[in-house]
């Protein structure tokens, strides 16, 4: 038979159901709509979400894979609760990999860029220092996502949108058991504003990785 020809426009990723609803339940979890500990119903979510159970239970496996639900077998889901004992180890691991982006961005960036990185994580400092937790974590996410969008390595942007999001949720929620920590975090972006506005990429490094207690800070005294 005669294929009928149409005029082809250009094309869109399609979207299937199971990613657009994880993304739903993943934004919801991130922002707070969906508090830790509290239990994903499934027709609760179904109503919600105008979807069948099929899509939801895939994008609840995905979730849980990622760390942001836990899913006891024959039973229920819930998100999951930030353990205050792992606050530095998730701080780190999300470190290990935001290092990484900034050593391979950093030196692709112009004076400028630099100059106004600067500006924004002084700006970090200056929240962490007024005690404004949340404000501090926006403002960071901020400027690591400037990285990120200029990433040069596709591999290390996925990775780090996959699993840095997850740690960086619970390393931000068990913050209060960072304790004196947040000082050497602060003194981290400290150094760091003042790296960027040298323009020297090991100093910048350094500073990165204090900002996520991967190294001593050195206004405390260490080398």
């Amino acid at each position: 038979m005669p294929v009928p020809q149409r005029e082809i426009g250009p094309s869109r990723p399609r979207v299937l159901v199971r990613e657009r609803v994880r993304e739903q339940l993943r934004e919801a979890i991130l922002t707070g709509v969906l508090l830790p500990g509290e239990r994903l119903e499934e027709g609760a979510l179904r109503a919600w979400l105008g979807v069948s159970a099929t899509p939801i239970r895939q994008a609840l496996h995905a979730l849980a894979i990622e760390g942001l639900v836990v899913s006891a077998p024959q039973s229920h889901t819930i998100v999951a609760i930030p353990q205050p004992e792992h606050a530095v180890p998730n701080l780190q691991a999300v470190g290990v990999l935001l290092v990484g982006v900034s050593a391979l961005t950093v030196p692709e960036l112009a004076p400028d860029e630099l100059v106004e990185l600067a500006r924004i994580a002084g700006e970090v400092a200056d929240r962490l220092a007024a005690g404004d937790a949340q404000g501090s974590s926006e403002v960071s996410g901020r400027y690591f996502m400037r990285l990120i969008e200029r990433c040069p390595n596709s591999v290390l942007v996925g990775l780090t949108k996959r699993s840095g999001t997850s740690l960086g949720y619970h390393a931000f929620l068990s913050r209060d058991a960072l304790g004196d920590a947040l000082r050497t975090v602060e003194n981290g972006y400290r150094s760091l504003q003042s790296a960027l506005l040298d323009g020297d990429s090991s100093s910048i490094d350094r500073a990165t990785r204090a900002c996520f207690l991967l190294v001593a800070d050195d206004r405390d005294g260490g080398s």
